[in-house]
């Protein structure tokens, strides 16, 4: 199932033994940047043949970026996507109900408020810089989205919807062995992705428009939206509960009894309009 989008919850509090079988670094009275520096050098370490421009292709994260982070000269915390990247490309590690678990410190912190969900859904998911590359294509995204549902997707159906140029892109993504043919169905390879949010967030007007009010009659769609000044201890509950609505959706979607073949959709956003004062650490959780 696919899972777009890199969502902020709640902090697991267990810690454990980091991929490369040692203790994490504990990066107390570390910055992100700083435990993010002495992660890397561990690695150089460890490869000294591997080059900044090797894991910045490894990584997808920027030379200039791990630069700036080696020298410390970087300008706040770097996202979480770019953390994650980091971490994937050091351990060989893409699931990311491993991944959120291999870090201590600020930088296990991060990924822990990040992506924890994956570990409270025991979701199998992963996090793949390289197919998230590919997916920064609009069309490509879409079409893969459909083949990464259960049920698959049939050419005539990505004709339908995207015409040619979608056909063309499912035949792209099948020679790069990304999709597969099954009968008259084409499946997803990966079918368990996590979409980096920064992609996500490129294709969310597109998404949007999917939802379409002249079908409210049919009784398949549902569509609010609310604001208010909030604090931020009400803004903790209004997340509390949507990461609860999104749990109990991900399990419904994930059931053998709710099998079917209409490509459904939900949204999980919010967020504050306007501008929002940036916070020196971390996320508000």
């Amino acid at each position: 199932m696919p899972f777009d989008g890199l969502i902020f919850f709640p902090p697991l509090e267990s810690l454990v033994r980091c991929a490369h079988g040692k203790q994490p670094i504990k990066g107390r009275g570390m910055t992100l940047v700083e435990q993010l520096k002495d992660v890397i050098n561990e690695y150089f370490s460890k490869y000294p043949n591997t080059s900044i421009n090797g894991l910045a292709m490894r990584s997808s994260v920027g030379a200039t970026t791990l630069r700036r982070i080696l020298s410390l000269e970087i300008k706040g915390d770097p996202s979480p996507h770019t953390v994650l990247n980091i971490a994937s490309a050091i351990s060989k590690e893409k699931r990311l109900s491993k991944l959120v678990q291999m870090f201590d410190g600020p930088m296990g912190e991060l990924i822990r408020e990040s992506f924890s969900t994956y570990v409270e859904v025991d979701a199998p998911h992963k996090f793949d810089p390289d197919l998230n590359e590919v997916l920064r294509d609009r069309l490509s995204y879409f079409v893969y989205k459909l083949t990464a549902n259960r049920s698959g997707a049939r050419e005539d159906e990505i004709f339908d919807l995207f015409g040619l140029p979608g056909v063309e892109r499912l035949k792209k993504l099948r020679k790069e062995n990304l999709v597969r043919l099954e009968g008259a169905q084409y499946h997803a390879v990966e079918k368990n992705f996590s979409l980096d949010l920064s992609v996500a967030k490129e294709h969310l007007p597109e998404l949007v428009k999917f939802y379409r009010p002249e079908n409210l009659d049919r009784g398949l769609n549902i569509f609010y939206t609310l604001s208010e000044s909030l604090n931020e201890e009400a803004i903790k509950k209004v997340k509390a509960i949507q990461h609860e609505a999104a749990k109990k959706i991900y399990e419904i979607m994930n059931a053998p009894e709710s099998d079917g073949t209409i490509p459904y959709f939900t949204v999980q956003l919010a967020d504050v309009l306007g501008a929002c004062e940036k916070r020196e650490q971390g996320v508000l959780q």
